[in-house]
């Protein structure tokens, strides 16, 4: 199944058990070209999958809370949703907090908060990309359990 994230009806209420899923962290990754590979071997074409871009930290919140709201109808009660995300914006976004509030009133309790830093290896830094200077510098893994 290939579509939003937000719209899921192929998913029956209560029939999922463990949802793992990274949304696009604000407007800062281009996903369409950075997932090509992964597409291929899907037998997608990643120039047809509509990706949710959002610059505003409000618009990605309700994005979220939509996304949320309709992977709880599809989670069954003591299922799991682990939303990985990042901090952007130099570290002045840190997008676990928007998605801990993007899931008040939904039927989610947050289980917990991990936090990977990263190290970047040579490799990066042939391309430029210092240690914890630009770009997505941490993992964030927000875990939900279904109420």
């Amino acid at each position: 199944m290939t579509g939003p994230a937000a719209a899921t009806p192929n998913l029956a209420p209560n029939s999922v058990s463990l949802v793992v899923t990274s949304p696009p962290f604000l407007n800062v990754v281009q996903y369409a070209a950075d997932n090509w590979l992964r597409c291929w071997f899907a037998g997608i074409d990643a120039g047809e999958v509509p990706i949710s871009m959002h610059k505003k930290v409000e618009q990605w919140e309700a994005f979220t809370a939509r996304v949320l709201a309709d992977l709880a109808h599809a989670v069954r009660p003591g299922g799991h949703i682990a939303y990985e995300v990042g901090e952007v914006r130099n570290g002045k976004v840190q997008l676990e907090q928007l998605v801990l509030s993007a899931a008040s009133g939904l039927p989610l309790q947050p289980v917990a908060v991990m936090i990977n830093v990263q190290e970047f290896t040579k490799t990066a830094n042939c391309w430029g990309v210092s240690n914890n200077t630009k770009g997505t510098n941490t993992n964030r893994i927000v875990l939900f359990s279904r109420r």
